[in-house]
């Protein structure tokens, strides 16, 4: 800016002095402007916005930023693509999830507590419906973390391995009766996602998800038959050993 107004005083001062100065003049002023419109030539580049934009992407984000980009590019995907999955529970299975836990207390209250109670003290009298049947009903009727007070109708002996069975039993329903454990809906519900892009890709069958559901409750149900054995048994020697009476308490 400064040396275009220099220039401008120049062809004022031409116009004051004698015929041979002003020639020189003349032809120094010519110069300045030539050299000046050369220079706005070479600081004239024709560059969008987008042209930047489309050469940014060319470039990798590890050169851009280096590693510390790349993990915090991907530490929050990870939280987006959980924020995406918990979109789709809210839209699928948590409306589905409130409606089971409504009709099934529903169930219960219309059935009556004396008649649940009466059946869960009938299935506690053989180790066979202890450690299998009364962790289904307890469950099925009373969710997590109620179902264990059905303990209350067993012997002291048999407490521990009803809590054993019946605590073990609050995740393998899930795929089949949501409704059981809802706060702990992840541990299947992690798995459902996984089978559903398989059946969904062809890797596995249509429906396939359903057959893993109900494999997991009957395998769930023979594992916390086994551990109401093992968990009774141990009570017993560990009684014994620090001269408990069961019996008596």
């Amino acid at each position: 800016m400064a040396l275009i107004t220099l220039m401008g005083h120049m062809g004022d001062a031409i116009q004051h002095v004698p015929a041979v100065a002003q020639a020189t003049l003349t032809q120094l002023h010519h110069g300045l402007a030539s050299q000046l419109h050369d220079g706005a030539k070479l600081i004239q580049v024709d560059v969008t916005a987008q042209d930047i934009q489309e050469k940014l992407k060319s470039v990798p984000q590890e050169s851009q930023g280096g590693a510390l980009v790349w993990l915090a590019t991907h530490f929050i995907g990870m939280f987006q693509q959980g924020g995406q999955v918990f979109v789709g529970f809210v839209s699928g299975i948590i409306p589905t999830l409130v409606v089971l836990m409504t009709a099934f207390y529903a169930v219960t209250g219309l059935i009556g507590e004396e008649r649940v109670h009466g059946l869960a003290q009938w299935a506690g009298k053989t180790p066979w419906t202890r450690y299998t049947l009364l962790p289904i009903i307890s469950v099925f009727f009373l969710t997590n973390p109620m179902a264990y007070t059905f303990g209350s109708f067993l012997k002291e002996r048999h407490k521990p391995a009803f809590y054993d069975a019946a605590v073990s039993y609050v995740h393998p329903p899930l795929g089949l009766f949501p409704h059981v454990n809802p706060g702990e809906y992840f541990v299947w519900g992690g798995v459902l996602v996984a089978l559903l892009e398989l059946e969904k890709n062809g890797k596995v069958p249509a429906s396939y998800h359903v057959q893993v559901a109900v494999w997991y409750a009957i395998v769930g149900l023979l594992v916390i038959l086994l551990k109401g054995f093992v968990t009774e048994w141990i009570t017993n020697i560990i009684a014994r050993r620090q001269g408990v009476d069961l019996e008596n308490l």
